[in-house]
């Protein structure tokens, strides 16, 4: 019962960018005075820590910190862009909100990120921008090259 109204709360406290940090402390110090583990409510074998692992470690650190979710959502993706399915190496892929913060998206809900290569992201980003009709669109990025989505006029040479 104790374990859902902490995850309740703690999906409340991620969408509310202003609790983030004191929250955090908050919840770390309640979960090792209960001897359980912050993220997923077990046991606690001692109450030096307030996680169980050092899996649990970085995805609590995922929801405040964005190294840490980043870390976490690129192991979730298995290091593949989620738009063309490439896999590449780590410097070489980038983590995007599906739903823009601009757009009301939660910063570091994990649901809320995905995985993509730096070709894919770019075009995303271009479609938002457009899509807001932003006439300050940068001129770095309002030149891309040709993608197979462009229509029946392109082809590769």
């Amino acid at each position: 019962m104790r374990a859902a109204a902490y995850s309740r709360r703690r999906a409340a406290l991620v969408r509310d960018s202003a609790a983030w940090f004191g929250a955090g402390r908050e919840l770390r110090e309640h979960a090792r005075r209960a001897a359980n583990c912050v993220e997923c409510g077990r046991a606690l074998a001692s109450r030096r820590t307030p996680y169980c692992s050092r899996g649990c470690r970085w995805r609590f650190h995922g929801r405040y910190f964005w190294d840490a979710a980043r870390r976490v959502v690129l192991r979730r993706d298995r290091y593949t862009c989620r738009s063309c399915g490439i896999r590449a190496r780590q410097s070489a892929l980038e983590v995007d909100h599906i739903q823009e913060i601009a757009n009301g998206g939660a910063p570091l809900d994990y649901d809320n990120l995905q995985t993509l290569c730096r070709p894919c992201h770019r075009a995303k980003t271009v479609r938002f921008l457009r899509g807001r009709r932003n006439p300050l669109l940068p001129r770095s990025l309002a030149i891309l090259p040709p993608t197979l989505d462009d229509g029946p006029e392109w082809f590769p040479a």
